[in-house]
Order: C-alpha cells, then sequence, then structure tokens
C-alpha cells in the first residue's frame, strides 16, 4: 500500500456537521513533533482550510481516535453542536 500524502485524504461522507475520511494507516491524526508534518489535521486543512475551526486546539473536532497503525473511518464535526451530539452517542454507546 502506498504511504499517505497530503492530497489522498479519502473522504466517505460529508455534510455541514461532519466529514467522514478513511484515516490512512501511516498518518497520525494529529502530533505536536515539528517533524510530523504529515497528519490527518494537516490533511484536512489542505483540502478544507475554511472548514478549520481556530478557537480548537487542533483545528477540527474529532470524534474519536484511531491508532498511528490504524486505517478507517474517522468521524470529524464540523461545529460545537454535532460534537456534543457525537460525545454524547459515544459516552451512551450508541455508535452502531
Amino acid at each position: 500500500m502506498e504511504p499517505g500524502t497530503i492530497d489522498n485524504l479519502s473522504i466517505l461522507y460529508q455534510s455541514s456537521d461532519f466529514i467522514v475520511v478513511n484515516k490512512h494507516w501511516d498518518i497520525r491524526i494529529d502530533s505536536k513533533m515539528w517533524y510530523e508534518t504529515l497528519t490527518l489535521q494537516s490533511q484536512l486543512k489542505y483540502r478544507f482550510p475554511e472548514l478549520a475551526d481556530p478557537d480548537t486546539y487542533y483545528g477540527f473536532r474529532f470524534c474519536h481516535q484511531l491508532d498511528f497503525s490504524t486505517s478507517g473511518a474517522l468521524c470529524v464535526a464540523l461545529n460545537k453542536a454535532a460534537a456534543g451530539s457525537a460525545y454524547k452517542c459515544g459516552r451512551e454507546g450508541q455508535w452502531y
């Protein structure tokens, strides 16, 4: 499988409240290490600069996590209300 790049972000679903992406197996969701510039966070900012929220620490509200070497669907909330709904679903075990 090819390594991830800044422009190969695969979008599985998009609405006004959420984006669901297919996280690549070799890309971290975010990183505080200066040498790790390719992250899901940077891919999202590259593809959707207008959706980045400067009021959040990472620029996006990740609804859950996937390990670094794990690929798969990852949900990103695009506003506070959607993030709150996702948090509530996760807390109550209603993801499925």
